[in-house]
């Protein structure tokens, strides 16, 4: 009887590590260099600065023959400076405007492993927008029309030390964040995108 209870303990023991080994699940948080990046040629309104800004969410990851598949949600507070120049609107001094986006981000990383601690990874990022206007951030712009949400993707890599978790990712839109910005009473139709480098820390659970 004890050899049967410790034979079921043993596989039972077995099939856990197993599937931890197969799925990971387990919280994230980090700090970002965000950019605003002005596509459209508008004398007036230029990229300016990054900022500096952060996320926070969960992650979970499967693993098969060497590859693995990277889900994750994060709420993300991404910021990015743009520089207003023309005399008509600025009364000759160049302004800066400093842009903040709360939004959700939904990455999905496919990746590999090289060795035992270092990964590659790559995939497409979905991002809902949770404040559609970023004019109450920019006193000087009187109206930014943003989209709801956005797609782009990330490429990255990152290190597995035990149950921490590394991760550094560049991110980029491959639709339009935001346009036709409002200063002065003059609409300017532009396509703002929104770069960034993340760098995160993860925790697995299992």
């Amino acid at each position: 009887m004890k050899r049967s209870v410790l034979i079921v303990a043993a596989l039972t023991l077995f099939s856990f590590s197993s599937y931890a080994q197969l799925f990971t699940i387990g919280p994230k948080i980090g700090l970002s260099s965000s950019k605003i990046n002005v596509k459209e040629d508008v004398e007036e309104i230029v990229s300016g600065d990054a900022a500096v800004g952060f996320h926070a969410g969960l992650f979970t990851r499967v693993s098969l023959l060497g590859f693995y598949v990277q889900p994750e949600v994060l709420f993300t507070s991404a910021s990015g400076n743009i520089v207003i120049d023309d005399q008509d609107l600025t009364n000759n001094v160049e302004e800066v405007q400093q842009l903040t986006y709360n939004k959700v981000d939904i990455p999905v990383m496919v990746g590999f492993k090289i060795g035992g601690l270092l990964r590659l990874n790559a995939g497409p990022t979905f991002s809902i927008l949770l404040d559609n206007d970023a004019r109450e951030s920019a006193d000087f712009i009187q109206d930014i029309d943003t989209e709801s949400a956005t797609v782009g993707y990330q490429v990255g890599v990152g290190l597995d030390i035990s149950k921490l978790v590394i991760d550094l990712k560049y991110e980029n839109n491959l639709s339009t964040l935001g346009q036709n910005v409002t200063i002065a009473e003059r609409q300017f139709e532009t396509d703002l995108r929104n770069s960034l480098f993340q760098l995160t820390l993860g925790w697995k659970l299992l």
